[in-house]
């Protein structure tokens, strides 16, 4: 059987998303071990925590991939005794290395977007943001934007949003939208995208989390819906896996974790 190590995992997700498309604010890549380590697992999560690690370790996963970074800003100590202590020490003794894809694969045209607009629909879609498009490559950029099949009343889409995307609610502002075409998205927190929705003419703005001044000051202004930041980026998971069974899906076990949001709604 070929030999797999860390080092090439990395390289096929680097190859799809790139570092350098990652926001200067971001820590992606490889955040702790051996990158010449053979793999002999990957486990691929959007959110580190100990029970991830506890899992990775009963299905004999060396590297795990997840979405946002264990570490995001700098730190001066490891405390053994704190989460990201134990997660830290845990991984180390078992020889696991840790790596994340963040806003490199928010920004990457079929990463977070991509997967979120095809579980909606969309049609020609196209990165939202010409401003932080890189290197004026169509395929990369902030957000994005597409047209439905058909147009659709908006109760239907919102019903079709919650159902599509395995929602418990959405949360959506004042705006008396009647009908919608075309859908304007950006998975996790995208309130900076919310002038560029309504310059691109979009009839509804999806993303993960908006603030409560951000969606009644637009009121008037554009019809802008609130899914949840989990809810919003949970399908990034299929598309690692995805990438990576497409090259070594005969040589290393894939598994994609299955753990709930851990932000709990009261219905």
């Amino acid at each position: 059987m070929k030999k797999v190590l860390i080092k090439d995992i990395i390289e096929t997700l680097e190859s799809f998303a790139p570092l350098e498309w990652q926001e200067d604010y971001d820590n992606s890549g490889l955040t702790l071990g051996d990158i010449n380590n053979e793999c002999s697992g990957v486990y691929v999560c959007l959110d580190l925590s100990l029970e991830i690690v506890e899992n990775a370790i009963e299905n004999k996963c060396n590297l795990i991939v997840s979405h946002h970074p264990i570490i995001f800003n700098g730190i001066k100590k490891i405390d053994f005794y704190s989460t990201l202590g134990k997660i830290i020490i845990r991984a180390i003794k078992n020889d696991i290395s840790i790596y994340s894809a963040h806003t490199n694969l928010d920004n990457a045209f079929n990463g977070v977007n991509g997967i979120l607009a095809e579980k909606i629909g969309l049609q020609n879609f196209k990165p939202l943001s010409s401003d932080l498009i890189f290197n004026n490559d169509n395929y990369l950029g902030a957000g994005g934007i597409g047209e439905l099949k058909e147009i659709m009343d908006t109760e239907d889409f919102l019903q079709m949003l919650k159902t599509n995307l395995n929602l418990s609610q959405i949360k959506f502002n004042s705006h008396k939208q009647k009908q919608i075409k075309k859908v304007a998205i950006c998975g996790g927190s995208g309130s900076f995208l919310i002038d560029e929705a309504v310059k691109n003419k979009a009839d509804i703005f999806i993303t993960g989390e908006i603030k409560y001044h951000d969606l009644i000051d637009n009121d008037n202004i554009i019809l802008l819906a609130e899914i949840g930041h989990f809810e919003s980026e949970q399908f990034i998971k299929e598309r690692i896996i995805a990438v990576l069974y497409e090259k070594f899906c005969n040589f290393v076990p894939l598994i994609s974790d299955k753990t709930a949001n851990r932000v709990k709604y009261i219905k």
